[in-house]
């Protein structure tokens, strides 16, 4: 069943959010149900953590990132482009609008931003999530139906806010990294680093003790049925447990099929071999063997640490 977030839950999260925005996540949880943020109280913290730092709780001014830098910020900014603040100017001048071409050039042929354009400072930080560059507005609309390649400004409406961040999580499929709790593993798929984690860690410390508080819903939203997504279950299904290990899952079997081609490849000699040959032959092959045998019995170990991780944290 998914954890069940009241209005007055909302408010505690975000307390500074526009009443717009809490009416938003109040009334169109169906959205974070069909995304599988709310299945578990795990994935609600992450969520909402994450959001809360990238966004400043829905406080930042039309939720949209702000690119009248200073020189001297631009240049802290950026200290491999720009050696100091004069660097900054006498590449981008001090007239008016300068920041724009600076964005223009800066984020230019980068995140499927067109070089020669103006989409490095059109497709800036918005919304919760801060979708950044034309390919990740071209996810937000696939993934929302709100028109944020044609309409950039979309992605900031506060009533479309949990659209805009639901979009944002099933893109970047955190689910498995919420799951087996690798709060830094998912940081690190949401903005390619490590920006303000500590920050992030800290607004997870403070939303624990009220998203522990929530309860589960006995029955799920009427709409959850017409959208994607199966219902919720007391403990992970399948699927869920799967997600979470793919990446060792997969590994393990290119360890187990590379041991194996070893093995094959050092039982198919033949008799004209020359003998030294032949011995450093079987040394290497033996040594795959062993280890792939190793990388096996690891891999099996993480898989074991990760399901069990995921059993712990489906609450």
């Amino acid at each position: 069943m998914p954890v069940q977030v009241t209005r007055e839950a909302w408010r505690d999260i975000f307390p500074r959010a526009p009443q717009a925005v809490i009416d938003a996540f109040a009334s169109k949880q169906y959205v974070l149900d069909a995304g599988g943020i709310t299945e578990t109280r795990q994935r609600l913290a992450y969520f909402t953590a994450n959001i809360e730092h990238e966004c400043g709780g829905f406080t930042i001014p039309s939720l949209t990132e702000n690119i009248n830098y200073t020189a001297e910020r631009m240049a802290q900014v950026w200290p491999n482009r720009f050696k100091n603040a004069a660097a900054v100017r006498a590449r981008y001048g001090t007239a008016a609008g300068w920041q724009k071409k600076a964005f223009d050039d800066i984020y230019g042929n980068r995140m499927g931003n067109r070089p020669g354009t103006s989409d490095g400072s059109t497709y800036i930080g918005r919304g919760g999530p801060q979708w950044t560059g034309r390919d990740g507005y071209a996810a937000c609309e696939k993934k929302s139906g709100v028109p944020a390649v044609s309409t950039p400004e979309s992605v900031s409406q506060l009533a479309l806010q949990p659209e805009i961040c639901a979009a944002f999580w099933t893109w970047k499929n955190l689910n498995p990294k919420a799951d087996v709790g690798d709060f830094t593993g998912l940081v690190k798929l949401w903005n390619g680093g490590t920006n303000g984690i500590a920050d992030r860690q800290s607004l997870l410390a403070g939303n624990n003790p009220i998203i522990s508080r929530l309860a589960l819903a006995t029955t799920a939203a009427a709409k959850v049925k017409t959208l994607p997504g199966g219902p919720s279950t007391p403990t992970p299904p399948k699927e869920v447990v799967k997600a979470a290990t793919k990446k060792e899952r997969n590994a393990r079997t290119a360890a187990g099929a590379a041991g194996g081609a070893a093995g094959v490849n050092e039982g198919t000699k033949t008799s004209t071999q020359v003998a030294d040959k032949a011995f450093m032959t079987s040394v290497v092959a033996y040594a795959l063997i062993g280890v792939a045998v190793v990388a096996v019995i690891v891999l099996t170990v993480i898989i074991a640490r990760k399901k069990a991780a995921v059993i712990r944290n489906w609450f």
